[in-house]
Parts: structure tokens; sequence; C-alpha cells
């Protein structure tokens, strides 16, 4: 294809403007889908990262709720025991 614009006719100069805006068109698109993936993978590590967060948040709930339970029964089985010791 000629480079000398004055020599080119206006189909030539048509037909190259249409490659380049395929050609620009195709670096944008490949130029977004990168950002989008990269968009993609922050959000799933971001989701990554609460739900560990709440995994581990709730895992303290139920140990420290197991915990509060176990402290609750040693409380009853000691009162127990005492009122044992005050009746005899």
């Amino acid at each position: 294809m000629p480079r000398d614009l004055e020599t080119m006719t206006l189909e030539q100069l048509l037909a190259e403007a249409d490659a380049l805006i395929q050609h620009i068109d195709t670096h944008v698109n490949i130029d977004k889908e990168e950002a989008l993936q990269m968009q993609l993978e922050m959000h799933t590590q971001n989701l990554g990262k609460l739900k560990s967060e709440v995994v581990g948040k709730t895992k303290q709930k139920r140990n420290s709720g197991a915990e509060g339970m176990h402290a609750a029964i040693l409380d009853i089985t000691k009162a127990l025991r005492d009122l044992g010791n005050y009746l005899s």
C-alpha cells in the first residue's frame, strides 16, 4: 500500500483508515478485557479476605460460646456441691 497520501485514492485512504481503526479497536478491547480481569481478580481476593474474616469470627463466637457454656456448667456444678454440703 503506498504511503504517499497525495497519490493514494480515496478508497485506499478509507481502507487504511478502516484497518487502523480495527487495529486500535482490537488493542482497546484487549486492554479493557485485561482491566476487567484485574478488577475481577481484586474483587475475588477481597471476597476471599472477607470470607476468611467471617469464618474466623464465626469460629471465635463458637469457641467463646462453648467456653461460656463450659464455665456455666462448672458454676452450676459448684453451686450444687455447695448446696449438697450445706444440706448435709
